[in-house]
This record gives C-alpha cells, structure tokens and sequence, in this order.
C-alpha cells in the first residue's frame, strides 16, 4: 500500500546528510538521521511504497528485505502518529 506524505510536509536533505521534515499543519519539526534519509529517499523513488523501499535498500545494503520492511513500517508508523 503506498504511503504519501502530507501535502503540507516540507522536507529537505541538510548538506550533513541529515533530513529535516516540517510539517506547516501541525508546525512540529522532525529530524532523521542517515537511516532515516535513505528510507525517505527510497520511498520517493519508489513512488511511496514501502515494500518497494525496502526491496531497494535491502540490495543496496545485502541485507534481508524483511528487516527492512519491518523498520520502514515501524518509521512510517511514528510519523502517522506524530501527525495525528
């Protein structure tokens, strides 16, 4: 199922690799590290799905899809509830 941000969620990648997500409706501010970047990355590239991501990321790393699977969801999982 795919996952897409807030329509009012602003987020950039800071030169220390770090990302900083705002969102504009609730006015909390989130930062994320490396990890935290690269799911974020991933899931743009795969047009927000999570088992996508994780697929990609699990090459990329060599490590197993599921783990990856489970810790995108657990991340995913804690911004919806930030945002509620």
């Amino acid at each position: 199922m795919a996952t897409r941000p807030d329509h009012e969620l602003t987020a950039r990648v800071r030169p220390d690799g770090y990302l900083e997500l705002f969102s504009r409706r609730t006015g909390k501010r989130h930062r994320c590290g490396p990890r935290g970047t690269t799911m974020w990355l991933a899931l743009q590239r795969s047009g927000w799905q999570p088992e996508s991501a994780a697929d990609e990321i699990a090459v990329q790393l060599g490590i197993d899809p599921a783990s990856v699977r489970c810790d995108i969801h657990a991340w995913l999982a804690h911004f919806r509830e930030a945002g509620e």
